[in-house]
């Protein structure tokens, strides 16, 4: 019932919040869909928590920046190719 109101009153739903929270997080929307999700964050406790564990991943992986060991990169590049061929 509330995802019809929601849908009627032209508010996003908890899923669509979720399909942008990163992206709204990294600054990376339009501004109307940032108005929209900021407030849906205002409003949805659910969200609005899930959007403060992003925040704490992102700033923890910003702060323990080091250099990447060369083998691993190479590794992990080997796999990614993998996983393309295999499409």
């Amino acid at each position: 019932m509330m995802r019809l109101l929601n849908r009627l009153r032209g508010r996003p739903t908890c899923e669509e919040i979720m399909e942008v929270l990163q992206s709204y997080l990294d600054g990376e929307i339009d501004a109307d869909t940032a108005r929209k999700v900021a407030g849906h964050l205002d409003v949805c406790t659910e969200c609005d928590r899930e959007s403060q564990v992003y925040e704490t991943i992102k700033a923890s992986l910003a702060s323990r920046r080091h250099e990447i060991d060369p083998q691993v990169l190479a590794a992990l590049r080997q796999f990614g190719e993998t996983l393309e061929s295999a499409d």
